[in-house]
């Protein structure tokens, strides 16, 4: 059984840049899997993929789904890191941040 090692610190400001990357890595790799699990689907017909209100079909479907995932991502990083930001912004002004970081 390992033991981990861990160390604690507290900062006063986090980057945006920071937030931002670590919303787009998170949100991007479960969306963009699902994304490619619905474009195979609908290369073999089924109505997974739409573009507007009309589904897709056959191997347009594919990377249309890829576009539509990384399109989505994007946009959920920037409302969701904006609203974040704001309100880690909000946070420190009242008390510092304690991140522990596991080695």
């Amino acid at each position: 059984m390992s033991k981990e090692v861990t160390s604690g610190t507290s900062v006063k400001r986090v980057k945006a840049s920071v937030i931002y990357r670590l919303l787009l890595i998170g949100l991007s790799i479960p969306m963009l899997i699902f994304s490619l699990i619905c474009g195979v689907m609908g290369i073999f017909g089924y109505d997974m993929v739409s573009w507007n209100n009309e589904t897709v079909h056959g191997v347009l479907a594919l990377p249309l789904a890829l576009l539509s995932g990384l399109f989505i991502s994007v946009l959920f990083t920037v409302f969701l890191g904006t609203i974040v930001c704001f309100g880690l912004w909000m946070y420190s002004r009242f008390r510092p941040l304690q991140v522990k970081v596991l080695d």
